[in-house]
This record gives structure tokens, sequence and C-alpha cells, in this order.
């Protein structure tokens, strides 16, 4: 109630701010899946207790659909994965918050993996990291499980062995690295260790109770770092998430201290914003760490899994932002059908859009994503947004998804549900997008009617192939200024930030797009 309270009261200020500044942020519909951890850790040794609960994303979606629907909702077709054959994923730390979030995640793509817990609860591998032998075990796990990339989720905060908990995973890895250094072949190809961010560990090393948590994480990076960095290593090499606070999961905990998914989502929400962002990188760490934008635990999981399969580069063999962590979140696999491509492949691909522009209520938040992430991976081969005169135009939203908490409050003052009094002074009347000259501005038009006259409410940024663009499917958006009634708003320099814009599908009707959530959103093409 409390929550609520203070939301509608920041309504009128905030809601209309966070839609345009957060732009395809705010209108992303995000699902949250809030599943208990893993009962069962180990898949080679260790069977499911409950298979309904961890089956892959979509076998789920598919067991839970009516049978007139099954067809429609998920296609027959084998795909291929990125999985190397006979190799696993080896999760350091696999009964904790993080590292329970990765082992669901790789169990999800149906990636061989094997974890280690300092107790060997849940059918993980005993290993504690902080003994002596720790280096020895982990390079004979590494060679009975073929282990080709190992993730050190390892961590421990408010504790008397803070520093020997938190430094143990670089400790280790060095160790091991070493003992097969005279071979050509490392026993681990590929390390990624989660830290955190400069800014905090500055904050922490101020704060006695967080001293030696601090000190540990560094001395871990430090020994990652020299040892996966030599030209000796190997071509795998290494990679380090540095996230700023990560929350997650249902419950709230204090020590260490947690953060549920809705509180936490709201805080994202809110701090993400442009003029909060500015305002923190404005003050010094003690004061502007507060005002730093969390992560939710499921996108650093989904990140540690792209890094590990190769699917998502590690510039620098690091991921600094929070903006980067939930990029390399949201990256898929393309289309990898197995074997000739099925005649019913653009029959599909029409049922799919029919189903997505005027069924979409019939289906669940989690169905209508998955359909999505099908017609993503049916996309023409020769599509290239940002080389593609078809994306010029006006594109209109589909709100028959789950939207995120911003829009979601939104549509529940302004679409049937909120207060008559309310929609007197401010009435929300639609929402669309326009990109024109050659795919490299977007204005995004958010139409209301305040004290009964309407006008309109424009976001302006601009459009530029990313560095980074294999498919011609990524671009950077620049925030470039806010317009109310015709009048250019003045802004700070500081707001004209850059975030990734990915059109992942496109073709004559039909668009669809991820912003740096990462997940997609459905775009009809308007008149």
């Amino acid at each position: 109630k409390i929550i609520l309270f203070w939301s509608l009261k920041m309504t009128i200020a905030t809601s209309t701010i966070h839609l345009l500044s957060r732009g395809f942020l705010a209108l992303t519909f995000i699902t949250v899946r809030n599943t208990s951890c893993c009962a069962w850790l180990t898949q080679s040794s260790y069977p499911p207790r409950n298979l309904n609960k961890t089956r892959r994303h979509s076998q789920l979606l598919h067991s839970k659909l009516p049978k007139g629907q099954r067809e429609v909702a998920f296609p027959n077709w084998d795909r291929g994965s990125l999985l190397r054959p006979k190799q696993k994923i080896l999760v350091l730390g696999g009964s904790g918050f993080v590292g329970s979030r990765v082992c669901q995640v790789l169990l999800q793509k149906n990636i061989p993996f094997v974890a280690t817990s300092t107790k060997g609860t849940y059918g993980t591998i005993k290993l504690d990291l902080t003994d002596e032998s720790a280096g020895k075990k982990l390079v004979e796990i590494c060679e009975i499980e073929n282990v080709y990339a190992v993730v050190s989720a390892v961590g421990s905060i408010f504790s008397e062995c803070d520093y020997e908990i938190n430094s143990a995973s670089g400790r280790v890895a060095r160790a091991a690295f070493e003992s097969t250094n005279r071979s050509k072949n490392s026993a681990i190809p590929k390390f990624i260790f989660i830290g955190n961010s400069d800014r905090v560990r500055n904050v922490c090393k101020a704060i006695p109770q967080l001293k030696k948590y601090a000190k540990g994480k560094e001395e871990s990076e430090r020994l990652v770092c020299e040892t996966f960095g030599k030209p000796t290593s190997s071509d795998g090499g290494y990679c380090i998430l540095k996230p700023t606070f990560i929350y997650g999961g249902s419950s709230f905990n204090v020590n260490p201290p947690r953060l549920p998914n809705g509180i936490g989502g709201i805080i994202e929400a809110l701090l993400g914003l442009y003029p909060i962002q500015a305002l923190s990188d404005s003050l010094p760490d003690v004061l502007g760490v507060a005002f730093e934008a969390p992560v939710n635990v499921d996108a650093v999981a989904r990140a540690i899994v792209n890094v590990a399969t190769g699917l998502c580069e590690c510039p620098n063999n690091k991921l600094e932002s929070r903006e980067d962590i939930i990029m390399a979140a949201s990256l898929r696999e393309g289309s990898m059908l197995k074997g000739p491509i099925p005649n019913g492949m653009n029959a599909r691909r029409e049922q799919l859009k029919r189903t997505l522009s005027h069924r979409a209520t019939e289906f669940t938040p989690e169905q209508n994503f998955a359909m999505l992430e099908e017609l993503e991976r049916l996309k023409p081969i020769d599509t290239r947004p940002t080389d593609d005169v078809l994306l010029n135009g006006r594109w209109d939203f589909c709100f028959d998804v789950e939207p995120d908490v911003g829009t979601g409050f939104i549509k529940e003052l302004f679409e049937g549900n909120g207060p008559n009094w309310m929609k007197k002074i401010l009435d929300f009347r639609g929402v669309h997008m326009e990109i024109g000259n050659d795919q490299s501005t977007i204005k995004l038009v958010v139409s209301i009617a305040f004290l009964g006259k309407r006008t309109d409410l424009i976001l302006h940024t601009s459009l530029s192939p990313a560095p980074i663009n294999p498919d011609g499917t990524m671009f950077l958006e620049t925030f470039e200024g806010i317009e109310f009634a015709g009048i250019r708003l003045p802004y700070p320099n500081s707001w004209k930030r850059s975030r990734y814009l990915e059109f992942s599908y496109l073709d004559t009707e039909f668009a669809v797009a991820r912003g740096a959530g990462g997940e997609p959103h459905f775009l009809l093409r308007g008149n």
C-alpha cells in the first residue's frame, strides 16, 4: 500500500518523464520468472526432482498450453544450440544467490553444466575454495567433466572470512592454471568472475565492516587478470562482470542485503532515468553510489551464460556497466535450424504475425514472449535494419504483452482502470514512434490530453549503427531532447546518453525491437 500510494503521488511528475527518457525501455514488457532455486544442480549425475519446473522455457510453456493452441505457439521443429559436444560449464558457488540463477539459465538453454558449493548441497560437488588443495581439486573436476568454461559466483559479505572467501576465486584460478602450465592446453580454457563496480568498491573500502569484502573482490580480479591475461593463457581468456547492486528473488533479506523483484524493479526503473543517472555521475562516490541503478540477478545470470558460451563478446575482458550487462543478457542465438529449412517456415511466420497482432490477449505474457522470439528466428536472412529503408515511417506499439513497472502503472491510470478525476487532469491517448532521415532519427510521440486539451510529448533520439553489428540489427540510440506542445525543453548536456537498440525483426508490416532491457516488443506499421 505504501508503494502504491507513493507511486500515485509521483505519477504526474515522473510517469511521463519515465516513459520518455527511458525510450524503448519504458515500453518493453518484462517477464519475471520467480522460480525457486534448483533442487539439483549437477545434470550429469543427479536427476531433477520436478522435471516440469526445470525444463527448458519453451517446453514448459508448451506443456501449459491448451491442445488447440500448442501448434500456434510452438512449432515442432528441431533447433540447434551453442552447445559444444560433450563439454560442460562449471559453476563455482552453484547453490548461492547468483550461482543458482546461472544454473537455472543453463538448464533452460539445455547447456550441460556441473556445479560446486562449499557444503556440496542440492546435488553439487563439494569444493571449499579456501582449502589449500582447492586448486588441484578444481583441475580434477575440469578434466573429469570436460569443462570449457568456469564461472565463479562465490562471494561473502558481512562475515569474518570476507577477505578469504572473496579472494579465493582468484587464488584458486591461479593455482589451477599454474598446475597445468606445463601442458599446451590449460584445464581452464575460460574463466568468468563476478566482481563489483569500482565505485561500489571505493565506498566499501571506506566502511570498516565492508573493507575485507572489497579487498577480497579486488584481489580476485587482480589475480584473474594477471593469470588469464598472459600470452601463454588459453584462447578462451576471461571476463569480469562489474555490477553495482544485484536484486532479485521473491523475499527481502538483510544479511546478505537483498531486495526482491517487485521493489528492486521499481528502484531500477526510477534510478535508471536520465536525470538520476546524470545526478549520480556528478556526485562523489560516497553519495553517487546511492543513486546507481541496480541490476536484476536474472540479467546477470543470462549475461554470464552468453559470455561462457561465446554468444557475447567481452570488450577489454570486462562488462563494466549495468547497460553492458543487460545488453549481454539480451543476446540470443540466431536461426539455427538443423538440416534444410522447413517448407512451412513462411507460413509459420505469417501465422505468428497474425496471432501476435490479433490474438495476443488469448495467451500469457510468457507465451507471447516465446512467440516473439520465434518470429525473430524466422526473420528473412537478408534483413539488415540498419541499412533498410523499410525501417523508416510510423510504428505503433502493441500493448498486448506484459509491460514493465512504469508502463504498467501508466496503463492502470489512463487506459480504463484509472480514476475519472485523474483522466480529467491528464489523459493518456496513445504512443507511436516515427523513424526518418534514413534510419537516423526517432521521435517517440506520446499523445495526452492535459485539462481537456490535446497535446504531444515527444522524445527525440538519434540512431547510428552500433560498432559491433555483424547482423545489421543493432543501433546506438542517443537522447537528443524533449518537446512539449511544440516547444523544445532545455536539458543538461549530461542527459545526452547512448543506449543499445536492436531491431531483431523487420518486414513491410511488422517489426520487433529490443531496448537496453533486452525484452522484445511488437511494432505494427502505422498510417
